[in-house]
C-alpha cells in the first residue's frame, strides 16, 4: 500500500473514531460519572480517631466555664472577652456554664484537637456557641453519663454573620462528634450543626432543634452508632457542594426527624444500617444532584417516611437512580396533589431497581412510579383508592403472610416487594379486607409503568406494571383511566406566589402552612460555600429537571479530545498531500 493510501486510511479511521465518540458522548453512553457512594464502604469512612471516645484525659487541659471568670488548668487555651479560645493542638476537658459566650477553636491548619464535653451548658446570644475557625480536625467527645447543652440567639452579630457563621455549632474544617453522653443543640438563628468540610457523627445521643437545617454540611455527613433526633424549620440533614461530590452515609444508629421540610438531602445518599424515621412536608429523602451523580442506595436498616400534608412531594426522590438492595422501606405520602412514593430521574437515564429487602410504598397515582422491569426481586404495583388507616397485606400462594401494614395516609397507588416474591408467583393482595389474586411478572409495559405519568399506559382493568390480574377473581379498587389529568380545584390547590417569586421555596413553604424567617425571593443567609445549592434549589419549579441543560466536565473533555483527533487527522492528510 502506498504512503498516501496509508495516510488516507489513518485519517478516515480517525474521523470515524471522532464521529462515533461524539455521538456516544452526546447520548450519554460513555464516560458517565460514577456515583460517589456506589458501594457500601462504611469501614473506610471512619478513622480510628473518629471511633475513639475513650481517650486519656490525664494530661488534658482542664477548662471550667463560668460567667464570673472561667478557669484554665494547663496549656493551649486562654480566656478573652468572656470567651474560651483554644489555640493549639492537644486535649481539652470542658465543664461548667457560660450564659453568654463562645468556645472558639482557632489553631494551626495541621492541628488535631480533642475536646471532651463533660457536662457543659454554653449559650451565646449573637454567635455560635462552639465555633471552629481553623484546625485539621476537631473531635467533640460527649462524656459518658453527662448532659451537654449548646444554644444560640435569634440574630448573630455583624462580624459572625458576614463571615458566614450560621450554626450553633459551626466548623470551617473537619468535625467529629462521638462519645456516649447527650448533646442538646438549640438554634434560633439558622442551623443546628454546620460543617464546611466533612462531618462525622460516631456516637452520642443528640437532639437538635433548629430554625432552618438541623445538620448542614458541605462535603459529607457520616453517621454511625449515634442516636439523633431533629426538629427543623427547613431540612433535617443537608449536604451540598458545587462539584457534585456531597454524600450522606448512615451505617448504624438511629435518626428521627419529626419536623422538617425535606428529611435527608445530598447528591449521593447511602443507608447501610440503623433506623431512619422521617416526617416531612416535602421529600423524605432527596438525591439532589444534576443527574447521573444522584443516587439513593438502601442496603440495610429500616427507613420510614411519612408525609400526611405535602403537595408535589415524594418519599424517595432522586434526580438519578434509586437502588433498594436490603432492609425495610416503608413510605406513606398522602394521595394529594402530585405526591408519589418513588420518583427516579428516568429522564436523566436514572433507574429504580429493587434487588432485596421489603418495600411498602404508598402514595398518589397521578405521577406514580414503580421499579424497573429488570429488577431481580419480584414486585407488584397496584392502583386503588384507600383512606388513611387502611390495612394492606400480601400472602403467597400457600396463604403464608409476606407482609402486613396499616398505612397512615390516604393513597391510590401501592408498590410492594419482598425477598419471597419471584416472577411467576401467584400471590394475594388484600386492601382493607378485599382480596385479589395477582401473578407477578415484573412487567412495566402496561398499567402503572416506571417512569412517571403512567409510562406504558393507564390501568386498563387487566394488566398492571409488575403484575397480571387473574381472570377468575373480581376486580378490586381499579382506577378508571381519566380523559385528562385534572388539576386540583382553586379551593385546594397550592397557589404559587405572584411575579418572579413563583419559584421561591420560602413561598412554597408558607403555602404548606409553615412560616419561615426569610422574605420571599431572598437568598438564605448561609455561608458562601452553601449559597449555590440554595440558589439552584430555590429556582427549580416542582418537577423541573435541573440537570437537563447541564453538561458534565467529563463529557466536555472527551468531546474536546474527539475534535482534536479529527483536526489532527485532517491536518496530517493535508500536509502529506501537499
Amino acid at each position: 500500500m502506498s504512503t498516501h493510501k496509508k495516510i488516507d486510511a489513518i485519517c478516515i479511521a480517525a474521523i470515524i473514531f471522532s464521529i462515533v465518540l461524539t455521538v456516544l458522548l452526546m447520548n450519554g453512553k460513555v464516560f458517565a460519572s460514577i456515583p460517589v457512594m456506589s458501594e457500601d464502604v462504611g469501614s473506610d469512612l471512619f478513622t480510628a480517631n473518629d471511633l475513639n471516645a475513650d481517650w486519656d484525659t490525664a494530661y488534658a487541659t482542664k477548662i471550667v466555664l463560668s460567667d464570673e471568670g472561667s478557669t484554665i488548668s494547663g496549656n493551649g487555651a486562654y480566656v478573652y472577652d468572656g470567651n474560651i479560645c483554644i489555640a493549639y493542638a492537644g486535649h481539652y476537658v470542658l465543664s461548667g456554664e457560660l450564659t453568654n459566650g463562645s468556645v472558639i477553636i482557632d489553631a494551626d491548619k495541621k492541628d488535631k484537637i480533642w475536646v471532651l464535653l463533660d457536662g457543659v451548658s454554653i449559650h451565646c446570644d449573637d454567635d455560635a456557641a462552639i465555633r471552629v475557625e481553623q484546625a485539621d480536625n476537631v473531635f467533640l467527645t460527649l462524656a459518658d453519663g453527662t448532659e451537654n447543652l449548646v444554644s444560640s440567639g435569634e440574630e448573630y452579630n455583624e462580624e459572625a454573620a458576614s463571615s458566614g457563621v450560621d450554626g450553633t455549632i459551626y466548623s470551617r474544617d473537619d468535625l467529629t462528634i462521638n462519645g456516649t453522653g447527650t448533646l442538646t443543640v438549640s438554634a434560633e438563628y439558622h442551623h443546628g450543626i454546620v460543617c464546611n468540610d466533612d462531618l462525622v457523627v460516631a456516637g452520642g445521643n443528640i437532639a437538635i432543634s433548629a430554625a432552618q437545617d438541623g445538620i448542614h454540611a458541605n462535603d459529607s455527613v457520616r453517621i454511625q452508632n449515634a442516636e439523633i433526633s431533629i426538629k427543623a424549620g427547613d431540612d433535617g440533614i443537608t449536604v451540598s457542594n458545587d462539584d457534585e461530590t456531597a454524600f450522606l452515609y448512615v451505617g448504624s444508629g438511629s435518626i428521627t426527624i419529626s419536623e422538617c421540610y425535606e428529611g435527608l438531602e445530598a447528591v449521593d445518599i447511602t443507608i447501610a444500617g440503623g433506623t431512619v424515621d422521617i416526617t416531612a412536608t416535602d421529600d423524605g429523602i432527596n438525591a439532589s444532584g444534576r443527574g447521573e451523580n444522584s443516587v439513593i442506595r438502601i442496603t440495610d436498616g429500616e427507613v420510614t417516611i411519612v408525609n400526611p400534608s405535602g403537595r408535589d412531594a415524594d418519599g424517595l426522590d432522586s434526580n438519578g437512580s434509586i437502588y433498594i438492595e436490603g432492609g425495610k422501606v416503608f413510605i406513606s405520602v398522602s394521595d394529594n396533589g402530585g405526591n408519589c412514593a418513588l420518583d427516579c430521574g428516568s429522564e436523566n437515564g436514572g433507574e429504580c431497581v429493587v434487588s432485596g429487602g421489603t418495600v411498602i410504598a404508598c402514595g398518589g397515582s397521578a405521577m406514580a412510579e414503580g421499579f424497573d422491569a429488570g429488577s431481580t426481586q419480584g414486585f407488584l404495583m397496584y392502583g386503588t383508592n384507600a383512606a388513611a388507616g387502611t390495612l394492606i397485606s400480601l400472602e403467597d400462594s400457600d396463604g403464608s403472610e409476606l407482609l402486613s401494614e396499616e398505612i397512615p395516609c390516604s393513597f391510590s397507588s401501592v408498590v410492594l416487594s419482598t425477598p419471597e416474591l419471584k416472577v411467576g408467583d401467584v400471590c394475594t393482595i388484600a386492601i382493607d379486607g378485599v382480596q385479589e389474586q395477582i401473578t407477578i411478572d415484573n412487567s412495566s409495559s402496561s398499567g402503572f409503568g416506571q417512569g412517571g405519568m403512567f409510562r406504558g399506559g393507564m390501568p386498563n382493568g387487566r394488566n398492571f406494571g409488575g403484575m397480571t390480574r387473574n381472570e377468575d377473581v373480581p376486580v378490586m379498587g381499579m382506577i378508571e383511566p381519566p380523559d385528562r389529568l385534572d388539576m386540583p380545584d382553586d379551593e385546594s390547590r397550592m397557589d404559587l406566589p405572584d411575579g418572579d417569586s413563583g419559584t421561591d421555596r420560602q413561598e412554597m413553604r408558607r403555602a404548606g402552612g409553615r412560616q419561615f424567617a426569610s422574605e420571599a425571593g431572598q437568598d438564605r443567609k448561609d455561608g458562601a460555600r452553601f449559597r449555590q445549592q440554595d440558589m439552584d434549589r430555590g429556582q427549580m419549579q416542582p418537577g423541573e429537571d435541573i440537570s437537563s441543560s447541564a453538561v458534565s466536565v467529563d463529557t466536555l473533555v472527551m468531546l474536546g479530545i474527539s475534535v482534536l483527533v479529527l483536526l489532527a487527522g485532517l491536518c496530517i492528510a493535508a500536509k502529506v498531500r501537499h
